[in-house]
């Protein structure tokens, strides 16, 4: 559970820090924190309350909407929780990534719509835009996964003989 806060941290300060250092990407770092530790999360109640307060600190750092993106987390992770399941397959959870983000993209354009003025051609922009990067961070944030989840399995079969 500290990983998963220090990771929702982490993604929160590098959704601030990227878009300045490189130009024309937006980041979606906090949706694959919440992809991939929906996944391993056994209260999903506990998930809900902690991706909802990083959402108001996101929007309280980032965004001048209130609560929106909170309640956009607390709805991204109970659908990954309905997607993914009890499977932990790579593919599947990479697919509900790409998908949240267009979920995001698709919300955030529906709820900021009188703010800025929104076109095909300006969501496929800003998916097309950060999807290295986004899949970089995705993958990297896997591979965390897999080691946290490969020391503390251990650990318990350890502890059972």
């Amino acid at each position: 559970m500290i990983t998963t806060i220090i990771l929702f941290m982490l993604s929160v300060l590098l959704e601030g820090i990227i878009p300045n250092v490189l130009r024309n990407v937006t980041p979606f770092f906090v949706i694959a924190v919440i992809v991939i530790w929906g996944m391993n999360f056994k209260h999903q109640k506990l998930f809900y309350y902690i991706s909802f307060i990083f959402g108001i600190l996101y929007d309280v750092i980032y965004n001048n909407t209130l609560f929106l993106t909170g309640f956009i987390y607390v709805l991204i992770a109970f659908l990954c929780f309905n997607i993914n399941g009890k499977n932990k397959y790579f593919i599947k959870a990479f697919f509900t990534y790409l998908l949240m983000c267009l979920l995001y993209i698709i919300i955030m354009v529906l709820f900021t719509f009188s703010y800025n003025q929104y076109n095909f051609k300006k969501v496929s922009d800003i998916l097309c835009d950060g999807l290295i990067i986004n899949v970089i961070y995705f993958l990297f944030i896997y591979l965390i996964y897999i080691v946290i989840n490969c020391i503390f399995g251990h650990r318990l079969k350890k502890s059972s003989y």
